[in-house]
This record gives C-alpha cells, structure tokens and sequence, in this order.
C-alpha cells in the first residue's frame, strides 16, 4: 500500500505541545449558569398519525438590491468602522401558542415542532423573548437536512432578562423542536421575536460554502510569530450583536479588575452595539480559531448568550459587558490585563476576528501614536497604527484589543483603512482616555475595572482556574507539519484514506498521547478532512479513547457520533459524557466500522519524513500496527485534546517518595538555582512555557543534586522544569519577571 498527496498547503503549524502545560481558564460556582452553553444530545422521535415534519413559516424574500447595499456599506466600512453586517433581519411574534404543531414522543414527553425558512439564507440567527423553560424540558434547534444540531438547551439556560440568542444554524430552513414533559402540559415557554437571514455566509467549512473568509495576509492566532501571547489570545471573543436591521460581527476582550473577583467583563467598540439591551441578545464565543498556523476553520461551539451592558460612550467608542455567567473551564479562558499609563509601548498586536473568521493577530513593530479619528469622535482620544508589519484588521475585527509587550490591553478597535494590499491607518480608541474621562459609571470604565478604587495604572491578566477545573488543548503536530487527506494506494489503484474509510480492512484510526500526570480528558476535536453523507442517518464513528503503550489495549470510553452531525474541513468538537482518566502513554481515536459503503469519512492527517515521531496507529483485520512498519515515513493525526487537572500535573510529584525540590528565587529574572535532596538526573531537565512547548535554556552549573539554569531574555510569566528524581519525574512551577 502506498499514500499519495491532496496535501493542503499549511503556513508553519505550532509546536507540539508536551501536555503537562496546559493553558486554562476561570470557573467560579457562584456565577455559573449555562446561558448559550447547551447540553447535548439530539432530539425525541416524535409519534403522530399525521405528518411529523413542522410546518414551515417562511420569511419574506431579502431583496437582492438590500443585500447590495449592506455589502456595499461593509466594503465602504460604514466610514471607516471595522463591524461587519452579515445578516437582515425579521421581527416575528412566533411560539406554541400560535405556530407549530404539538406531537407525543414515546419519553412521556409533548413535543412542539416549528420550522422557519428564509429562501437563500446561508445561515439563520435566531432571538428569543419571554425564554422561561421548566425543569426537565429541552430545547434543539437543527437544520433541513439534520446535519447541524444545536441544543439541548434547558432551564439552565434561563435568564433573568428572559431573552436567549442561540448562534447561527446553516442552511435555510431551521426546525425548532420543544420537548417538555407531559406533566407540564403544552406550555407557552417561549416567543421567538428575530429570524435573522445569513446572507453573507458567517459559518465556515461546508456549513459555509460561500462564505467570506479573511484575507490571505491575515495571521493565524496559533502561528509561532504568536507564541509569546498564547495565555493572550483566550481573552479573545467573537461577538454576533443583533443591529436595528439584522445582525453584525465584532470582536472583544474579557478583562480582568482590580478585586479579581473573575466578573466575566467584555470589552470591545461603543458602535458594534445600536442600543445597550442588544447586549442582552448577543453571542459571545470563545476559541474559535484554527488549532494550527493554517486556514482550517475551528469550532464555533464554546458560545455564551447574553450579557449586561455597564458603559458605553458613543463619542468615545468603547463599550463593557459583563456576561451572563462565567465561562466554564473547558472554554479556557484568560482575563487579559489593562493598562492606562501615559507611556505607549515599542510595539503593540491586535488579536481579532476579521470577517467573522477564526481568530487572527496583526503585528506592529514601532510605538503607536496618539491621534484623532474622525469629527464624530472626541478629538486625540485614539491611538493610530502607522502600518502593520504583519497581518491586518478587517471588517468584523472592530473591538479587537490592542496590546502591549506585557499583554495588556491598551485600546480597542474602532477602524481605519488597513487592508491587506494596504496595511496602513488604523485607529484604536485610547483606554487611558476612555479609563475615566466621563465621570458617569455608565460612561467609564475606572468604576467597574478598578472597584477597589486602588488607582492602579495597570493590571496583569490572571488565570483563575486550579486543581480540576484547570483546562487546556493539546495537539502532537508541530511547525513541519502540513495536513491532507492522505490516500492509499494498493495495485496500481486507489483504496481508501489512511486516515478514514477505504477498501484494504482498515477499521480504527488513533493517536497516540504520553502524559505525566493525572489529566481528566474532556473530549476531542477531529479535523475532518472530508465527509461524503449519502446514507443520511446511517452512517456513524465511534470516538474510543485506550490505555495502552506500544498498541492500543483495553478501552477506557467509547461514543457513537452520527457523521451528519461533523462538518468538513474543519475542527469538530465532540465532549465526552463522563470524565476520562487515562495515565501516562494512551491512544484517542475512532472506528469506521459503522460508516456505510456509500458514504466516506476522513480525518486531515500530516505525512512526516522517516525518522519523525509517528503518533498514528491503526487496526486492520483485528490487529494494531503503526504505520512506521510500513516503512512510509510517519503521520499524525489532526486532533486535539481537551483535558483538564493542571495542577495535578504539574505540582503533584509522581514519585515514589515525597519529593524536596527547592526553586529560588521565584520569582527569577536570571539565574534559577533548582536543589534537591536526591540526584538531579541532569540529561531529563527540561523547561517548558505555558504552552507545554520545551524551550532552550542553558545549564550554567551542574551538581549531583543542584543544577543553576540561565533564564534572562526570557518572556515573563510561568513556566514549568521537569527532570527525573528517585527514578520517576517531578515537575514544579517558577516564575520568570
């Protein structure tokens, strides 16, 4: 058998990360409640005598002549601003009560079904008012050809304000279906009030066939240029805010405050907001970038509905939210510090999600200046980039912060004339100015950011996770990596995919992991090169998860996922039901057994040169092999991990007696003196940043128990050393200033 090569040309993937660095995220239990966060699952059969199909309500056609001039004012940047219109909307007055059908399901459970159709929409963005679901009920919303499901959706997702946005559906035609138990009856539990009609195309992959995408200068959030802000970037969100006509995209920044206190604040650009309570219907998603240096389009599913505007100044341009709840610890999150000193910084980035697309960074490498935007504007109370000497700002990137050399914000994105032929002028309102420059709490930012009242002129991001709730994403590809759907060739012709269905009896495909600690894996993102979905519901993997050293052994876990539900050319993230606890070397992966002969399903996969590190394993005709045997080269496969327990990891010694490490000073700017009460094998030292990617540093002196480490020139922040103690390894925390 041999492979041939579909490679889709990458710029330079990240650095395989050595999973004892895991980045992570806040979860505080006093604030958390499931708003946008849904709960899985997949809709009841219903039972009915009648036809089962929802009766359709259909939208007005959107006008061709209206579609141009939203495109025309998006190209126009509605005078320079950098929102981006990708929907028109439709007010409706639609619930149980006066739309749908009801049904019987055979759950002891009335069903409600409604289905909306808006002729040519890409997508449909949904808003609903009055939002109060029992106990027990669930909500789904999912498209025509029940590929993209969204839900379930429960009390949990209740709100004081009552209103609930969902994030966009693909297709045209959206079926809601409500499910409540009998007990209740046929309750009136919701009205949908906004059927928003994608006409732009704001979800990728084949969800998104024509839909606009950033420019081809626009840099990868995980590109290597970005390393030194990889805590940064988790701050970063993309915003879908309802406008008076339809819906727009922005980007924005959870900001830390002075009493750390982890109130999940948002902040981004006064104009990506018409009215303050279209905060409370906007849709906030976290991680949604490419998990490489490369154009594959993440998964947009670690959304948040609704928040609480708390200022805004129109003249100003900045606005601050504070979500509905706190994101859970799987959605990573970092609390991006603030500075409001007078002093600008040498260089600056910009992190944001130009078109709506996954998240990007812009580089400039000279101080920005002080400057005025417009005549709308209050005058010099923005900061101008000159020019960009990597990426850009796009419309859709309005909000997107501005930061220092220390990853503290220093401005938001207003606009400017910056495209990628032209990287030139763009214009970040001033945090300093817009810091206190109203004395209104609802025209500041000072009241809500510094409730101390501490006068502190900056502020570091903070990580507030710990112990289990400490999240982060894994991968084992590296910068050389490139991903394909790599074929395989037996006789001359063509068989199949090494990495998903072919005719040579290949049934599993998996991935190796070593880990040292006591992870909890929460799921896995599968980059799915290509699907072929012909036999509708029939076909299905199974995502297993296996101890294991040199083959994979017994299985730890296993879930049945209907391939209608993945999207194509694109990362698909599938959470496990239950917390998965492997140690040391195991193997994720999936089985295609039950995927139907006319349909196919293929993994992305990176071919690697002989002599690389192979990670991918594969079963044929009831026996393990890695594919080094076949004297191929190696691949990887194009997963990702979610696994959560950091601080297990790295701060629980896994020895075999109680480990006396000292570490001094810590924090260290230079010299790192590392003592222990046993032999330091000097050959295992390793340092590794947050990213769990190994940095180089010199051992400047070496003893049997003693080892001083350079670490000057080094970017602040955490890091972690691991070296072989009493014939197993420890790990311990420092910090570099």
């Amino acid at each position: 058998m041999y492979f041939s090569g579909e490679i889709k040309s990458l710029r330079m993937l990240r650095s395989s990360i050595f999973l004892a660095g895991i980045i992570t995220f806040l979860f505080i239990n006093t604030h958390f409640a499931a708003a946008q966060v849904s709960e899985g699952g997949y809709p009841l059969q219903v039972i009915s005598t009648k036809s089962a199909v929802a009766r359709a309500v259909e939208m007005p056609a959107v006008k061709q002549s209206i579609i141009d001039s939203i495109m025309e004012e998006n190209l126009s940047n509605k005078g320079e601003l950098k929102g981006l219109q990708f929907a028109y909307g439709f007010h409706v007055q639609l619930s149980p009560d006066n739309s749908g059908d009801w049904y019987s399901a055979n759950e002891g459970y009335n069903v409600w079904k409604l289905t909306v159709k808006s002729e040519g929409a890409q997508s449909l963005f949904f808003i609903f008012d009055n939002f109060q679901l029992p106990d027990g009920a669930r909500l789904f919303l999912y498209n025509e050809k029940e590929e993209h499901y969204l839900g379930a959706y429960t009390s949990r997702n209740n709100k004081t304000s009552r209103k609930f946005a969902v994030s966009p559906v693909a297709g045209d035609e959206v079926t809601i279906q409500y499910e409540v138990p009998q007990k209740f009856g046929k309750p009136n539990s919701f009205k949908l009030v906004r059927v928003n009609h994608d006409f732009l195309g704001i979800i990728k992959s084949d969800r998104r066939p024509t839909g606009k995408v950033a420019g081809s200068c626009n840099i990868d959030v995980n590109c290597s240029v970005a390393d030194r802000f990889a805590e940064v970037k988790n701050a970063v969100c993309r915003l879908i805010v309802p406008t008076e006509d339809g819906a727009e995209v922005c980007s924005g920044t959870l900001v830390n405050n002075t009493a750390e206190d982890g109130k999940p604040y948002i902040l981004s650009a006064g104009h990506c907001y018409d009215k303050w309570e279209f905060a409370e219907t906007a849709v906030y998603t976290f991680n949604y970038e490419s998990p490489y240096c490369a154009p594959l389009d993440g998964d947009p599913g670690n959304s948040i509905s609704g928040a609480e505007m708390r200022a805004q100044h129109d003249s100003l341009d900045f606005a601050l939210v504070e979500m509905s709840l706190i994101p859970p610890p799987t959605y990573r999150p970092y609390y991006a510090g603030w500075s409001h000193s007078s002093i600008l910084p040498d260089s600056s980035v910009s992190i944001h999600h130009p078109q709506g697309d996954v998240k990007k960074i812009a580089i400039d490498n000279d101080k920005p200046t002080k400057s005025s935007f417009n005549s709308q504007y209050i005058p010099n109370a923005f900061l101008k980039i000159a020019e960009w000497e990597e990426g850009v700002t796009e419309s859709g990137s309005s909000g997107g912060g501005l930061f220092n050399t220390k990853g503290q914000l220093i401005g938001t994105l207003t606009g400017g004339q910056a495209i990628c032929s032209r990287p030139m002028n763009d214009f970040f309102a001033n945090f300093a100015v817009y810091w206190d420059y109203r004395s209104d709490s609802s025209k500041q930012v000072k009241y809500w950011l510094d409730p101390l009242n501490t006068n502190a002129s900056s502020l570091d991001g903070k990580q507030f996770n710990s112990g289990e709730n400490l999240c982060g994403a894994f991968t084992n590809l590296n910068d050389n990596d490139e991903h394909a759907n790599i074929r395989i060739t037996s006789g001359g012709s063509f068989a199949g995919y090494w990495g998903g269905t072919n005719s040579v009896g290949i049934t599993e495909i998996v991935e190796q992991f070593s880990v040292s600690g006591n992870e909890t894996v929460k799921g896995v993102s599968l980059g799915v090169g290509k699907i072929v979905k012909k036999a509708g519901a029939a076909s299905s993997i199974t995502v297993k998860v296996y101890e294991g050293t040199d083959a994979p052994k017994n299985v730890l876990y296993s879930k049945n996922v209907n391939i209608l539900s993945l999207a194509k050319d694109a990362m698909n993230y599938i959470p496990f039901d239950t917390d998965v606890e492997p140690v040391g070397t195991f193997f994720v992966g999936f089985d295609i057994s039950n995927v139907q002969a006319q349909d196919t399903f293929v993994v992305y996969q990176s071919l690697r040169n002989s002599g690389a590190e192979n990670n991918f394993f594969y079963k044929r005709t009831g026996d393990w092999y890695n594919f080094e045997s076949n004297d191929q080269g190696a691949i990887t496969n194009v997963m990702e991990l979610v696994a959560c327990n950091f601080d297990q990891l790295t701060d629980t010694p896994i020895v075999k007696v109680p480990a006396v490490v000292w570490l001094y000073p810590n924090p260290v700017n230079s010299v790192l003196n590392v003592v222990s009460d046993q032999e330091i094998v000097i050959e295992t030292v390793a340092v590794y940043n947050v990213l769990g990617q190994e940095i180089n540093v010199p051992l400047i002196s070496v003893g049997e128990k003693n080892v001083q480490i350079d670490l000057s020139g080094n970017t602040p922040g955490t890091y972690i050393i691991r070296f072989n103690y009493n014939d197993s390894f420890v790990t311990r925390k420092f910090s570099v200033f």
